[in-house]
């Protein structure tokens, strides 16, 4: 079977795209790419289009936000009364043949060609200097795109960066940007260090705040949103200094606020709110209709939040809300508008950002700055929280939990579990929990059989355990 292996011909990326075969982006070779992009307005339809990417079932949509939750201690598979998807990994027995990982997989390949493309392409016409400030906008939205998809791309199939003392255990592949697209061609790349990745990842991101103007748009990248992007790199690398300053530059000067708490339930229903530094448009026309995260969850009820989870949080706390009991079961509502499968999916927000500067304080030995900012969090939605005390571990592991509160089910817990090498139990509804010891080799995913079968790189590069 002819694989995509970074096969990067461009054209559908003028459209926002509503079917699964174009989500997944199956490019013809009906447009040169060479006569693609040509002006201000190509450009920009470009740009607009290559969010689609994100907005799919293999990536924000479902999958890339489920995973890290059903194998971490948030959420189990319902054991009774299931579609059949996501099984193996609430067992922990997913291996390199499985019917997610190799869209996956691709997904994300697409993305990183298609950002990449168009980042070339535009690097090669002259605008009129006019519209040079929204060329440079549009081309740093690429380069931060191909940073969250590459970032993507490493917390999945990769162990963390401090998994070696100097990051140099295998991360995902990176092709040759500037090969991409060239007559179609295949690129078979072996996968790259990690410490190269996250170099690649933190090159992009800073290309594109220098690029970017700074303006408010919740719905494409802008130069906020990718401080705030290379602030959560950050604090996987570690670079816990330069995590703080670009968290506070966000929170400071971003214009965004964090909502009240009688704000807070109400706004997983809209479209954006005051904390969006960015989001994933899915409207009606265009959206992952039933196999919407939304759906998976409330719909099908094909997954719940674990009572390990769900006794984290007080009776004060607003966000206890967002888990009603369903019999014996607690439901997951972030994403409540099935009716048209419509959910926008926040990427990032402003709430995080208060959350990597206190985990970043604490990790400087700032502690009275980690717990003022912590208690922002904490306070807003328990206003009958005490104020924090803490010092030390006990501060780190208390900010742990309110990242695990706050940002549940949003793609997170796992990879906060695994960079700090936490041991914790994956709960299962029908059997026994499943005690995992990092470092672990499950916790991330194999590289799909057939990428391996195709690409003579990747031979001997399948991760441990599959």
């Amino acid at each position: 079977m002819q694989k995509n292996i970074y096969i990067t011909i461009i054209t559908l990326l003028f459209t926002l795209m509503a079917c699964d075969d174009t989500l997944e982006q199956r490019l013809s070779d009906s447009v040169d790419v060479n006569e693609a992009i040509t002006d201000i307005n190509s450009l920009n339809l470009a740009a607009n289009g290559s969010y689609s990417g994100f907005a799919n079932s293999n990536h924000y949509n479902r999958s890339v936000l489920l995973i890290p939750e059903v194998l971490s201690d948030n959420a189990f598979i319902n054991a009774f009364d299931n579609t059949g998807r996501y099984l193996d990994y609430d067992n922990y027995a997913v291996n390199a043949n499985d019917n997610f990982v190799d869209p996956m997989w691709n997904n994300i390949t697409n993305i990183v060609a298609n950002t990449s493309i168009i980042i070339r392409k535009a690097n090669e016409i002259t605008f009129p200097e006019t519209v040079q400030e929204d060329a440079n906008q549009y081309i740093g939205e690429m380069y931060a795109l191909r940073a969250l998809a590459l970032h993507n791309f490493q917390l999945l199939f990769a162990q963390p960066y401090n998994f070696t003392t100097d990051a140099s255990h295998l991360g995902v592949p990176i092709p040759d940007f500037e090969l991409l697209g060239d007559g179609g061609s295949i690129q078979e790349p072996s996968r790259n260090t990690t410490a190269e990745v996250y170099a690649q990842i933190i090159n992009d991101l800073e290309s594109a705040i220098e690029l970017m103007r700074a303006e408010s748009l919740p719905f494409r990248m802008d130069v906020y949103a990718a401080k705030a992007l290379l602030a959560r790199v950050y604090i996987h690398t570690e670079n816990w200094t330069e995590a703080r300053d670009l968290a506070n530059d966000v929170i400071e000067n971003s214009g965004n606020q964090l909502l009240t708490n009688q704000d807070y339930i109400s706004s997983w229903a809209l479209d954006s709110n005051s904390e969006t530094l960015f989001a994933l448009v899915n409207n009606e026309t265009d959206n992952s209709g039933t196999n919407s995260i939304g759906y998976f969850y409330l719909t099908y009820e094909d997954a719940f939040a674990t009572d390990n989870f769900k006794n984290t949080l007080s009776d004060t706390d607003i966000r206890r809300e967002l888990y009603p009991a369903d019999g014996s079961v607690n439901l997951v509502t972030k994403y409540p508008r099935v009716d048209i499968q419509d959910d926008n999916i926040q990427v990032i927000r402003l709430s995080e950002m208060y959350l990597i500067k206190a985990e970043a304080h604490a990790q400087l030995t700032q502690e009275v700055e980690a717990r003022n900012a912590l208690d922002l969090i904490i306070q807003r939605a328990d206003p009958m929280a005490s104020p924090s005390a803490e010092t030390g571990e006990a501060l780190l592991d208390k900010i742990l939990l309110e990242r695990r509160k706050e940002l549940a089910f949003e793609g997170f817990r796992l990879y906060d579990l695994t960079r700090y090498g936490k041991t914790f139990n994956k709960f299962r509804q029908d059997a026994d929990p499943i005690m995992i010891s990092a470092p672990e080799n499950r916790t991330i995913l194999p590289i799909p059989i057939d990428e391996i079968n195709v690409n003579p790189n990747l031979a001997g590069q399948q991760n441990p355990g599959y």
